[in-house]
């Protein structure tokens, strides 16, 4: 798991203190943890963890599904 991966593991843990951990292909949306209102903060922190802007339309959504998608899209080398 990349540092980045990891701050964001850790983001959603602290909206969720009743979890104590996420598997890398639980389904982040359906689960709903990450909803709607949460939404642009999850991005506003994967654009602070990338150093650039995420085009969500060009992305598309299934990129933000998972922790393992997330890596792939975001964070892999």
């Amino acid at each position: 798991m990349t540092d980045a991966l990891e701050h964001v593991t850790a983001w959603l843990l602290a909206r969720h203190p009743d979890l104590s951990g996420i598997d890398p292909d639980d389904d982040l949306i359906e689960s709903r943890l990450i909803d709607s209102l949460g939404f642009l903060e999850f991005l506003a922190l994967i654009e602070r963890l990338t150093g650039r802007p995420v085009d969500v339309e060009a992305t598309g959504i299934d990129c933000f599904r998972s922790l393992s998608n997330l890596d792939r899209a975001f964070f892999a080398a």
